[in-house]
């Protein structure tokens, strides 16, 4: 994917007059710029056009495909190749950076007569969870069963296993991966004939990279220096909450000896979870599959809640069971249940850390009124309470999705859906 530096801070500090000079100056650059642009894309559309003759289908929503229903009944056609190879898991999180920003386009897009549409070679149930999991709306087909992927120039061939370099980007070069990025645009005439215009790979598709538009408008720019790659940085957007969340108040104290192994196991756990409630299906949260069960929804909203209300009970002196009146909630939406999840890591993260290594050993008292059901160390009840207690309904929540069809995620070893070590 695209790769950029950033340049380091200067400590200049200018006065208003010399600050407007300078932006001035800038301006003029930046007008060159606009103008060079315009012109690269009065070229580009001055380019010859290729007719395609091969007949390729594709795997979509709707069943088979050919590349002139890919048009949905308009002239142009823009394809984004997704990298998403036919045995991965998951998609490319810099792709996905682009994807970000495709379901805010395509309707403006439709309205000048263009179509825009992800092609991936992985199968389209592969495709259609991870569309899913992400929350978009575009359309995104699978391209497994042609040569579609390898004639324009964004998957390996047979012919390339072994090779030092392979033709990418109209050159042959070096590509760690089996998968690369691009875009190819299409047009169709009036007689049905359809036309390659147009595709761009690498550093070129750096202007569909909305983010970096931004950043680089910002005094740190993209901020890259010092990482092991350029995109080393990018996430899917439902994980960047990972290392703030599982590492709140570790650079001020540690866990307790007690518990740091403890602690150190509910943040691999975290990230699991997290990947597990990615799968729900945001039409079904009212679904229950016995009507003595919760629904889908209150189920996640537990699964959500514990961590957070659990540790916060068990880091007080005891709990009296007889004050128990608690039905998870019913959620809105798949949204509010993340939102909860990522408070309620907050909170257990915060009540972890606060539980020194004595607390740790000490009594930890279940009453119900007057009398006294249990009295454990903190560290056994936590490991019971909390953590086992969460595994167990997390489980229950597997289930949930296998009865509904919704493709399981790895947690501790493969699933029938997905073999991270394949």
């Amino acid at each position: 994917m695209p790769t950029a530096s950033s340049e380091k801070l200067s400590a200049q500090v200018a006065s208003p007059a010399e600050w407007l000079k300078a932006r001035r100056e800038l301006l003029t650059r930046e007008k060159e710029l606009t103008h060079l642009r315009d012109e690269i894309s009065r070229r580009r559309r001055e380019l010859p056009w290729e007719k395609v003759e091969k007949p390729y289908v594709f795997d979509g929503p709707r069943g088979k495909e050919s590349l002139a229903d890919l048009f949905e009944g308009r002239s142009q056609l823009i394809i984004y190749h997704f990298m998403f190879g036919p045995d991965w898991k998951e998609g490319c999180p810099s792709c996905s950076f682009i994807a970000d920003s495709f379901d805010g386009s395509v309707v403006h897009l439709a309205a000048r007569d263009t179509t825009l549409i992800a092609v991936s070679r992985a199968p389209l149930p592969k495709i259609q969870a991870f569309k899913q999991r992400m929350g978009w709306g575009f359309k995104w087909v699978s391209s497994n069963a042609t040569d579609f992927n390898f004639d324009y120039q964004v998957s390996a061939s047979p012919e390339d296993k072994g090779k030092d370099k392979v033709y990418y980007n109209y050159d042959f070069t070096e590509f760690p991966s089996d998968e690369r990025p691009g875009a190819s645009v299409f047009y169709k005439d009036e007689k049905g004939n359809i036309f390659h215009t147009y595709s761009v790979y690498a550093r070129g598709l750096d202007i569909l990279l909305n983010t970096y538009n931004w950043l680089d408008m910002t005094a740190k720019g993209r901020d890259e220096e010092g990482l092991p790659h350029s995109m080393a940085w990018v996430r899917h957007h439902d994980r960047y909450g990972s290392a703030p969340l599982t590492t709140i108040g570790s650079e001020k104290k540690a866990a307790s000896p007690t518990l740091d192994p403890m602690v150190k196991e509910f943040r691999q756990e975290v990230e699991t979870t997290r990947r597990v409630l990615a799968r729900v299906p945001a039409d079904k949260l009212a679904w229950q599959p016995h009507p003595n069960s919760m629904t889908l929804g209150q189920l996640c909203n537990h699964i959500a809640m514990i961590p957070g209300r659990l540790s916060g009970m068990i880091a007080a002196d005891g709990f009296d069971a007889s004050q128990a009146n608690f039905t998870p909630p019913q959620p809105a939406s798949v949204e509010e249940i993340q939102k909860t999840f990522e408070q309620s890591v907050r909170d257990a993260e915060a009540n972890l850390l606060g539980i020194s290594d004595e607390a740790a050993r000490s009594l930890w008292k279940l009453t119900m009124g007057s009398k006294e059901l249990f009295s454990q160390p903190r560290v056994n009840v936590l490991r019971s309470i909390l953590l086992n207690h969460w595994y167990h309904h997390r489980g229950q929540l597997s289930v949930y999705l296998r009865l509904l069809n919704v493709p399981v995620p790895s947690i501790y070893g493969p699933s029938r859906d997905e073999n991270p070590f394949a």
